[in-house]
């Protein structure tokens, strides 16, 4: 087996840039909803202060052109709603950098000049606890650090007096109280989080326990069904034979009977794999029941026991066969991937009216690569970076009904578990593109 190629550092350069903007986005997310009104009212605060401090309680130092460049800052962010599709992506870093202009830097740069007074001393304080409400203690961390640093250096460039250190050892303890208790306001994202997953936990245990039963004994029924049938048939054919008065059974009729045996069996069948899905989904992934797979083998086998909607449905989905590969994983967990993306390529392409769906499987250098393309509607460029965040559910019309979050966020962790990458591009208004590579194996290991 070839060994990976050496990633350039573009590339390793890219995966930190992606990182940084996943991170930037999950610790901006608790303050979105409330995003637009904060910025509007702190844009207005800015300039509203200024007489206060100017005139009516006058300090050494105040700057209407600083005050009207954080005002600036954030009226995008109030208006954030009617931001371009492809800058929308943007908006994270946007805040960050807003909130480390208005609240440390700020804040730092006027208690600097006006000598650490009691008023500025407490807008500093006040500013810290704000960016503690609404960052994560590493985020604040670096924001705060940012900051404060380039407040310092621009005091240090501009007019200054000196250094106001006394009062500024006795600020100190007031801050460091703030820095201690403040991450304390930062839990609470954390705790939802986790609420959330322990309660889908939950759930899926609840859901299996309740259907297990009624499945089973849908189950036994269709086995009695199919086992006992050909007995009552062949009576009935004797009794028709002995001149008996028998009810005429047409052939449509038994046709409908053993289309409804067939049905019976895979639909329980069917529900009994969700089931395991969802169960899956909720726990630790476990790499002790990996195995080599062939990778056409489990494609064949999701598509043909995926539960399509309508033959409407199951016209739309195309696979293509290519070269074949061999994986190490679960067949469980693939299969799980599969249906993921093919759930969200149907319903997409459903909503949309238009598009299908190419399922292909191929060879690219020392990877196996399954792809997953359908001819829908795309997704917006300020979404697509986001698809896979856990808890992140997107639907262009905002009165339907979005997921939970969670099924994409489970494919990349169950892919990665397996040695792979999931990765997404997507044209807005023409396709979505999943791509799935595995370090190839030898296609002749047993599998």
């Amino acid at each position: 087996m070839t060994p990976p190629a050496t990633p350039t550092l573009w590339s390793w350069l890219r995966q930190r840039l992606l990182q940084l903007d996943d991170a930037m986005f999950e610790h901006a997310r608790p303050s979105q909803p409330a995003l637009a009104t904060m910025s509007l009212i702190g844009s207005l605060c800015m300039l509203a202060y200024y007489p206060i401090w100017k005139y009516a309680l006058p300090q050494p130092f105040e700057s209407l052109p600083l005050r009207i460049a954080g005002c600036l800052v954030l009226l995008p962010l109030s208006a954030q709603r009617w931001w371009p599709r492809k800058l929308r992506a943007l908006l994270p870093a946007y805040w960050h950098a807003a909130v480390t202009f208005v609240l440390p830097f700020f804040a730092g740069y006027m208690l600097l000049r006006n000598g650490g007074s009691t008023a500025w001393l407490l807008i500093h304080l006040a500013s810290i606890y704000l960016t503690l409400m609404m960052f994560d203690v590493g985020s604040f961390l670096l924001i705060f650090a940012i900051g404060s640093a380039l407040a310092w250096l621009a005091w240090m460039i501009g007019p200054h007096a000196a250094m106001p250190v006394e009062r500024i050892v006795l600020y100190l303890p007031l801050l460091a109280m703030a820095m201690a208790l403040g991450p304390l306001a930062s839990l609470s994202q954390k705790h939802a989080d986790q609420t959330r997953i322990q309660a889908l936990t939950r759930a899926s245990n609840n859901i299996a326990h309740e259907l297990r039963t009624p499945l089973g004994a849908l189950q036994i029924a269709g086995q009695a069904f199919r086992r006992y049938l050909p007995d009552l048939l062949a009576s009935h054919r004797l009794a028709r034979e002995a001149g008996l008065p028998v009810v005429e059974l047409r052939p449509a009729q038994l046709e409908a009977l053993e289309r409804g045996m067939n049905s019976i069996e895979h639909e329980v069948g069917h529900a009994h794999t969700v089931i395991d899905m969802l169960l899956m989904a909720a726990r630790p992934l476990d790499p002790q029941l990996f195995r080599p797979l062939r990778a056409r083998a489990v494609l064949h086998e999701a598509v043909a026991r995926y539960p399509y909607a309508s033959r409407g449905e199951q016209e739309r989905v195309h696979l293509r066969d290519g070269i074949d590969f061999t994986l190490l994983g679960s067949e469980p967990l693939l299969t799980h991937v599969i249906f993921n993306l093919l759930r969200n390529a149907l319903f997409h392409t459903g909503r949309a009216g238009k598009g299908t769906i190419d399922i292909r499987i191929g060879r690219a250098g020392n990877q196996g690569v399954i792809r997953v393309r359908d001819t829908g509607p795309g997704i917006p460029p300020d979404v697509l970076p986001r698809i896979f965040n856990r808890f992140y559910s997107y639907s262009e019309d905002r009165g339907g009904m979005t997921g939970l979050g969670i099924g994409l966020a489970f494919s990349r962790e169950a892919v990665e578990r397996m040695g792979g990458s999931i990765t997404c591009r997507s044209r807005w208004g023409e396709y979505t593109e999943f791509l799935i590579s595995f370090p190839a194996r030898d296609t002749n290991e047993r599998a």
